[in-house]
């Protein structure tokens, strides 16, 4: 499976599913990708599901990964952004990670499950 991203724009939401064997260019290139779509608005919250690949991420990779979310701070402008992850130790990871991220506009939540994540943007 390609990593791919779908814009929603009925319910203002983009959704991204990473592939197993994503690195960070990949994820660079698909978050250029999304910015440069013809549908992309940057008030559109994310979903950015990570079940797929975050059991091969180390630390290493998990920061590069949030490093992206950072670097992309001045093209979006959503007020919520969820993380899918498969288990709560991974979710714990990234959690640590994500602190450093204090001058990133959205909020950034971490979820297990999709409908929560949809629920949670929606609120």
């Amino acid at each position: 499976m390609k990593s791919s991203f779908k814009i929603f724009e009925d319910k203002k939401v983009i959704t991204e599913v990473l592939a197993s064997d994503i690195t960070t260019d990949e994820y660079i290139k698909l978050k250029h990708d999304e910015f440069h779509h013809k549908k992309f608005n940057r008030n559109f919250n994310l979903i950015s599901d990570f079940r797929l690949c975050d059991k091969n991420f180390d630390s290493k990779e998990l920061q590069n990964m949030i490093d992206v979310f950072k670097e992309n701070k001045g093209k979006v402008n959503r007020k919520k952004s969820a993380l899918i992850v498969s288990d709560t130790n991974i979710m714990k990871g990234i959690n640590l990670k994500s602190e450093n991220i204090s001058d990133t506009p959205q909020e950034i939540q971490y979820f297990i499950d999709f409908k929560e994540a949809e629920k949670w943007l929606q609120s």
